[in-house]
């Protein structure tokens, strides 16, 4: 039994992990604290619900039009609200509190498009469960396991691999260097801003199927976020290993312990590896002048 939750809580800190690479991506290349990942999560899982309701779609192209519509969603807010903020020379927690207004303005909006009840998925998982070296796993977490993995590593090869993702990395360190090595910044910004966003989305078609959609999921951004800070914000693959370690946490603590203590749980672990890590597990310390 341990082994099949521990199953289960690898797959649910895959998609932690998939909305923490949303936060960690945006504070890499500008240094904002997007709080309202949660909440673009949560639109890109509505989208998903109205495109498998309304068209004959398989769940996998659901999956991937949820996440450009949402990507371009983020382009979107990008353009019409944080780069004027940004160029209008407030200072940082000013867009940082911009972010809070949008998430607000987002929930509002899902809530007045969609309604307030939560919104069930049609069937996209098989019933029968499926047994690998005698553990009876659920099908909805082999997929969200398999297809979360399948896209943090696909990231990686993104950033390592190619020149978009070279030069996006190269913007991110240096922006000042980069655009005299003809990198164009502000197209850098605008490609992070869309992937975090499609990851986001793809987290909420991954989750809402498990359990529902509705206008008040993005809650789960700020698990998300609390996954980034344990993994070291900033860092990618911090992101990916805290939002697993979180989801193991979580769920064992709520197998072991009990279900009504599971969020204490993962964010006192969260305090306690601050207190003793303030940089995270992969975040580089900063010196104090």
């Amino acid at each position: 039994m341990l082994a099949e939750q521990l199953v289960g809580g690898i797959a649910i800190g895959c998609v932690y992990s998939l909305i923490a690479l949303g936060y960690t991506m945006l504070i890499r290349a500008i240094g904002l604290v997007n709080f309202a990942q949660g909440e673009i999560m949560m639109v890109g899982a509505l989208i998903g619900w109205t495109l498998l309701t309304s068209y004959p779609l398989p769940y996998p192209v659901v999956l991937l039009l949820a996440m450009a519509l949402t990507g371009l969603l983020g382009v979107l807010i990008d353009r019409l609200v944080y780069r004027p903020v940004r160029r209008s020379g407030s200072p940082t927690m000013n867009v940082i509190i911009t972010t809070i207004g949008v998430s607000i303005a987002l929930r509002n909006a899902a809530q007045l498009i969609w309604g307030s009840e939560p919104l069930r998925y049609p069937p996209v998982f098989a019933a029968e469960p499926i047994v690998i070296g005698g553990l009876a796993i659920a099908p909805q977490n082999v997929t969200i396991l398999v297809v979360g993995l399948a896209f943090m590593g696909l990231l990686q090869l993104f950033f390592l691999r190619t020149r978009t993702g070279l030069a996006m990395r190269a913007a991110a360190q240096d922006p000042d260097m980069a655009r005299m090595m003809g990198v164009g910044v502000d197209r850098m910004v605008t490609y992070t801003f869309a992937i975090s966003a499609a990851l986001g989305a793809a987290g909420g078609v991954l989750l809402a199927p498990v359990f529902f959609a509705s206008f008040d999921m993005g809650s789960i951004g700020i698990k998300s976020f609390a996954a980034a800070t344990i993994g070291g914000l900033g860092n990618v693959p911090g992101a990916m290993i805290g939002g697993v370690a979180l989801g193991v946490v979580e769920t064992l603590g709520a197998a072991l312990i009990s279900s009504a203590y599971k969020d204490a749980l993962g964010y006192g672990i969260m305090i306690m590896l601050l207190l003793c890590v303030p940089s995270g597990l992969f975040g580089r310390a900063q010196r104090r002048s």
